[in-house]
C-alpha cells in the first residue's frame, strides 16, 4: 500500500516529515508524497517549519533538490520564499504571521513548478495554518519538519508523521540502524491507561504517583534540573513519575540511579519529548525502565535515503532489508530508487 493511501485510510488530516539529519532526504520524501496525491486526485496543502526549497542548503552549502507542487495545491509560506518561487500562485490569505523572510502568506497554486517555502515557526501559528489550508480545500496538509524540530509531529499539531532517515547519518549502517530504530521507538511508545491520564491532566506538571492513589509534586523548577529532587521522592511505594517537558539524558541518568527504577512507570507527554543519547536509553532499558506516554505518535512510515553528500552511500537493497528486521511490522519506503516493503 502506497503511503498517500496509508493516510487516507487512517483519515489522517495533517502529517510531518522529520528527519533525523540535514539531508536525510526529507525534499526527496515530500516530492514522494506530492507525486503520489497528485497521482491520486488529492488536493493537498504544504508548509514548512523552517526555510526549505532552496537550492543550495544554507548549512551544509551541498545541492538540494527543488520542492515540486502542481495546480491546485495549496501553499503557506513566506512572502520573500514566494517571490522566489517559479510556480504561479494565487494569495488566498495574509496571515499576520512573520518569519525572517516576511510575512507567511497562504496561496493556491496556478501553474505548476518549484517552491521556496519558509512557513511558521510556532506550534500555535503551525495549528493555525494547517486549519486555514484545510479550509480553503487541502484535503491533507504535510509539514515539512526542519532539523530538530520533531514538535511539529506531536499529536497536538499533527495527526501522523513520516520519519526521513539516510547514510548521512554515519559512514557505518549500522550506527543508522541503530539511531533509527531508536527515533522510531521513542515516537510510538504505548499510551497510558485513561485513569492514569486522568489524574496527570489533573496536575498538569511533573509529579510522582504512588500505589495508594496519592500524587507528590516535586518541588522544582523544570523537569530537566529536577532531576535528582524527582529521584529522591521514588520510593517503594512509587507507581508513576510524569515527567512534564523535555526528557534529557542527564535526567534520565538521575532517575536510573534509583534503586527502585524497575518497578514504576516513567510517563511523557509524547515521544517528541525525547532527547536523550541512544547508548543511556538503551542501557536504562535493559535495567527495567518502563515508559509510557499521555499521547501516541502514529508513524506511517520510514523513508530511506542511502546516498550522503559527503560522497559515500549504502546498497540500497542492503540498506533497505537491514531496516526492515531493525523495524519490524514498519513501513519502509526508499525514496530514492522508490522501492518500499
Amino acid at each position: 500500500m502506497r503511503i498517500i493511501e496509508i493516510i487516507l485510510q487512517n483519515n489522517y488530516r495533517t502529517v510531518s516529515i522529520v528527519g533525523l539529519a540535514k539531508n536525510a532526504g526529507k525534499t526527496v520524501a515530500l516530492n514522494y508524497l506530492i507525486e503520489e496525491a497528485e497521482n491520486a486526485g488529492i488536493n493537498i496543502g504544504i508548509t514548512s517549519t523552517g526555510r526549505d526549497g532552496e537550492n543550495t542548503d544554507l548549512v551544509t552549502h551541498t545541492q538540494k533538490p527543488s520542492i515540486y507542487v502542481a495546480e491546485g495545491m495549496y501553499v503557506a509560506t513566506a512572502k520573500d520564499a514566494l517571490m522566489l518561487s517559479e510556480a504561479r500562485t494565487e494569495i488566498l490569505e495574509t496571515t499576520g504571521m512573520f518569519t525572517s523572510m516576511g510575512e507567511v502568506v497562504i496561496v493556491r497554486v496556478r501553474q505548476k513548478g518549484t517552491m521556496k517555502i519558509a512557513g511558521p515557526i510556532s506550534a500555535t501559528d503551525m495549528k493555525y495554518v494547517t486549519r486555514r489550508l484545510l479550509h480553503y480545500g487541502a484535503e491533507v496538509v504535510i509539514i515539512d519538519g526542519a532539523i530538530d524540530r520533531k514538535a511539529v509531529s506531536s499529536p497536538a499539531i499533527t495527526d501522523a508523521c513520516l520519519i526521513a532517515t539516510g547514510a548521512v547519518l554515519s559512514r557505518d549502517m549500522k550506527k543508522v540502524l541503530e539511531k533509527t530504530a531508536h527515533a522510531v521507538e521513542c515516537l510510538t511508545l504505548r499510551e497510558t491507561d485513561e485513569n492514569v491520564k486522568k489524574i496527570i491532566k489533573g496536575h498538569n506538571k511533573t509529579c510522582i504517583i504512588q500505589n495508594t492513589g496519592k500524587v507528590v509534586v516535586p518541588d522544582i523548577k523544570t523537569s530537566i534540573t529536577g532531576g535528582k529532587k524527582i529521584s529522591e521522592l521514588i520510593d517503594e511505594d512509587t507507581e508513576y513519575v510524569f515527567i512534564k517537558g523535555a526528557i534529557t539524558t542527564t535526567l534520565l541518568k538521575e532517575i536510573g540511579e534509583n534503586k527502585f527504577l524497575r518497578g514504576i512507570k516513567l510517563i511523557i507527554e509524547d515521544g517528541t519529548k525525547i532527547f536523550t543519547d541512544v547508548n543511556v536509553w538503551n542501557e536504562l532499558r535493559r535495567k527495567g525502565l518502563r515508559v509510557e506516554t499521555l499521547d501516541a505518535v502514529n508513524v506511517i512510515a520510514v523513508t530511506l535515503n542511502p546516498v550522503s553528500p559527503a560522497g559515500y552511500f549504502f546498497d540500497s537493497m542492503v540498506f533497505m532489508d537491514e531496516m526492515k528486521k531493525y523495524l519490524p511490522g514498519v513501513k519502509v519506503v526508499d525514496v530514492v530508487s522508490e522501492v518500499c516493503n
